[in-house]
């Protein structure tokens, strides 16, 4: 629409310029030039737009920064605390890092971020460009690639593919440490630097060095343990440039790095230490009834339970019985079954037969006793007498 209006408009102008000249051929050749004119500058302008953001990128890239928030808890890290301690060790040219302050200025300018931050991620990431996979490939850990370390790996849209055209709002200057052919491309120092303030931006940072830019560093590694150390140590090199100034070789201000844990990193550090019992414990399998079961008897034989009793027996002596369960009588006289109870006839209608009577007595015998007859007397043979008979 732009374009019709700007070469309508030179047209009515060159018009006017026509009937001023008359019809002959300069006027017709005037026309022509200014048309030709007019319709450059009119291309000339919607190329410069369409290079910018445009509003409808930036609200879907911002709609998807929680997206690839998510994203980043789940994917492939930089590196741990021993890459990093490779990086911090590492030297670099003091004129080599100077190079690149243009960039993170133009950073600041463009996404309101504070340069020291930016600087900071690009010291603990790849030592100011000079890591040995910084311009080509994806890093030792198959994720990250570039002078930023960008994931390219976390799609289907990956967090680079999101921030790419953020070079399109700067201004690129026009010389500096590794430029490539063609853009945008995460090899590009100035592309990946604006990309990179362009994501902290979204993720709360601005130009302070408060909570906001310590979430965003946080947010910009990933969110677990280690994430809450990197966090500490590029907020502590940040406010150690700003105290003193911009020194790539410094070490760590270790009484910073407490600070900054003290102040932020603690409380972060709790609540993943938390969520990650209660992940372990909703994992852990629930035992069923019968498996319970199974462990309590265990544990009663394991006590000297039922178990405990069978090895108890071992030891006794051969002839020992089971102990009874009650002391025995006086007269040792076991108690008799009572006998059984007699079966229960059914009634019917006719009544029960009554017992048979007892069977009579015998009548008593008249006959008199039969008595025994007495002994026979003995005979008194002649010694008896002498004895006495």
């Amino acid at each position: 629409m732009a374009l019709g209006l700007a070469v309508g408009s030179s047209f009515l102008s060159l018009a006017r310029a026509g009937r001023q000249l008359g019809r002959g051929p300069l006027a017709v050749l005037v026309a022509v030039a200014g048309a030709a004119m007019a319709l450059g500058l009119a291309v000339g302008s919607s190329d410069r737009d369409a290079k910018r953001p445009s509003g409808a990128s930036v609200a879907d890239a911002r709609a998807s920064a929680a997206m690839v928030a998510e994203r980043r808890g789940g994917r492939a890290r930089r590196g741990g605390a021993a890459y990093y301690r490779r990086t911090a060790r590492k030297r670099v040219s003091a004129k080599a890092a100077a190079s690149f302050l243009p960039l993170y200025r133009e950073a600041e300018r463009v996404y309101g971020v504070n340069w020291r931050l930016i600087a900071s991620i690009h010291r603990q990431e790849t030592a100011f460009s000079t890591a040995p996979s910084t311009y080509r490939g994806l890093n030792a850990f198959g994720c990250c690639a570039g002078p930023m370390q960008f994931n390219v790996t976390n799609g289907p849209v990956s967090t680079w593919e999101l921030y790419r055209q953020a070079f399109r709002a700067g201004r690129r200057p026009q010389r500096y440490p590794h430029r490539t052919r063609s853009h945008p491309s995460i090899y590009d120092d100035f592309d990946a630097v604006m990309a990179a303030g362009w994501l902290l931006s979204d993720s709360g940072a601005g130009r302070g060095l408060d909570f906001g830019e310590w979430s965003a560093a946080y947010s910009y590694y990933g969110h677990d343990l280690f994430g809450v150390t990197y966090a500490n140590q590029v907020l502590a090199r940040a406010e150690a440039w700003q105290r003193d100034g911009f020194c790539p070789n410094c070490g760590l201000d270790e009484g910073l790095v407490a600070e900054f844990e003290d102040a932020y990193g603690a409380a972060v550090r709790r609540q993943l230490i938390d969520a990650e019992r209660r992940r372990k414990k909703q994992k852990r399998p629930k035992l069923g009834r019968d498996r319970k079961g199974d462990r309590r008897e265990g544990h009663r034989r394991r006590k000297g339970g039922d178990g405990g009793s069978k090895n108890r027996a071992r030891h006794r002596s051969p002839g020992a019985g089971k102990r009874p369960s009650r002391p025995p009588s006086a007269n040792n006289d076991r108690p008799t079954k009572p006998p059984p109870p007699r079966p229960r006839q059914e009634r019917t209608g006719a009544p029960e037969p009554s017992p048979p009577p007892p069977p009579p007595a015998p009548p008593p015998s008249t006959t008199p006793p039969v008595t025994a007859p007495p002994p026979p007397a003995r005979e008194c043979d002649p010694v008896r007498k002498l004895l006495g008979c």
